[in-house]
């Protein structure tokens, strides 16, 4: 027994832990070896995201722009009112209108505008009472309303006396109302045809002014002698403008100027100058210009919005912020294969924030910020 013990006692002093070598400053190595290379990875990427932004974040920090070749356009909007030679046709007789010529299209001489079946005031008051005897209260209810608010081609306060449906017997008898010369020929009338009064209003005073307007449709009992329907010459029209000293003696100076007006936007018109009275003690300048164009609708339009164009140059158009003046000669900043290089111009025309310029190739780059550069820095 004893000598087992001594045995034990024996292999365990043998035994003893000995101390690491390395393992530590190896785990510290794989750690500086990671972090180097995860470092080394991130430059890269910064190297390649600065390539890749730094153009964008300069342009944007330095305002670079794009030269274009273009036309800038000095313009002056307006309004105004149309006139043209338009001839009222009147009723011959007092009767119902039985048949009408299309409208808005072109009529030859001679040809038949209206055509009215006879009928006197006592037999059209005969009828009405015929009418109102066998309308339904619903009928005698909207009559009722069309007193109060006035109807088409009458005084206000007077409903129209309108046929509908079959035609009485004694329309077999009619009166044709003849066109007297060729023409475009319209139903409505607005209450400025032939008018004696001055064309010049400005917006304000226009929307003031109220004329009764007229519709002449088939059906409709009209007097002898009331305006029926117009003819107008649809060769030419005229467009009226009441505008104050500046720009009007401008306008007033030119035979012609180049209009867009916003029922065609898309289609410009030369308009020539056929009247201009400048009066300085009211401030004042009226035009009337003559336009032989035509559009679609405009015919039955009396008033409209235009753009008249004043100025239009063409160049490279570069932001007006970009003009430098250096030495006494003005040009701007370009960056030119990464350096910035001054380029002389010469400035042709100014609209707002935009230039048009000569002396400059289209797709030149435009530093429009050039207070931070200089002549040959480099930008890359």
């Amino acid at each position: 027994m004893n000598g087992r013990r001594v045995r034990r006692a024996a292999a365990r002093e043998r035994l003893r832990v000995l101390p690491g070598k390395g393992r530590r400053f190896a785990h510290l190595r794989q750690a500086a070896i990671f972090y180097i290379i995860l470092g080394l990875l991130g430059l890269l990427i910064l190297q390649a995201a600065y390539h890749w932004i730094g153009p964008h974040f300069l342009a944007r920090r330095l305002q670079i722009v794009t030269a274009v070749a273009g036309a800038l356009e000095k313009k002056l909007t307006v309004e105004g009112l149309h006139t043209r030679e338009e001839q009222l046709l009147t009723a011959p007789c007092s009767g119902v209108i039985i048949e009408l010529a299309p409208p808005g299209e072109r009529a030859p001489a001679g040809s038949a505008a209206a055509v009215i079946a006879p009928l006197s005031a006592e037999e059209k008051r005969q009828l009405e009472e015929q009418a109102s005897s066998t309308e339904s209260p619903w009928e005698r209810l909207k009559g009722f309303i069309s007193e109060l608010i006035g109807g088409t081609g009458e005084k206000k306060g007077e409903a129209p006396f309108l046929i509908t449906g079959t035609m009485p017997p004694w329309t077999a008898e009619s009166v044709t109302l003849p066109l007297p010369r060729a023409g475009l020929l319209l139903h409505r009338l607005d209450g400025w045809e032939e008018s004696s009064e001055s064309p010049y209003f400005s917006a304000e005073q226009y929307a003031e002014i109220s004329k009764e307007t007229f519709v002449a449709q088939e059906g409709l009992w009209v007097e002898q002698g009331q305006p029926l329907v117009k003819l107008i010459d649809n060769w030419q029209w005229y467009y009226n403008l009441l505008l104050p000293l500046d720009p009007g003696r401008t306008l007033a100076a030119r035979e012609s100027v180049l209009c867009k007006f916003d029922f065609a936007p898309d289609e410009p018109v030369k308009a020539l100058l056929m009247e201009a009275e400048i009066d300085a003690e009211a401030e004042e300048v009226r035009l009337t210009y003559c336009i032989r164009e035509q559009f679609p609708g405009f015919e039955g339009l009396r008033w409209s919005r235009a753009e008249l164009l004043l100025e239009r140059s063409e160049g490279i158009i570069i932001p007006a912020a970009a003009l430098v003046e250096r030495e006494g000669e003005r040009g701007v900043y370009l960056n030119r294969a990464g350096a910035v290089k001054f380029q002389p111009v010469t400035v042709l025309a100014e609209e707002g924030e935009q230039l048009a310029v000569e002396g400059l190739e289209p797709d030149s780059m435009v530093i429009t910020h050039h207070a931070l550069v200089r002549e040959g820095q480099r930008l890359d």
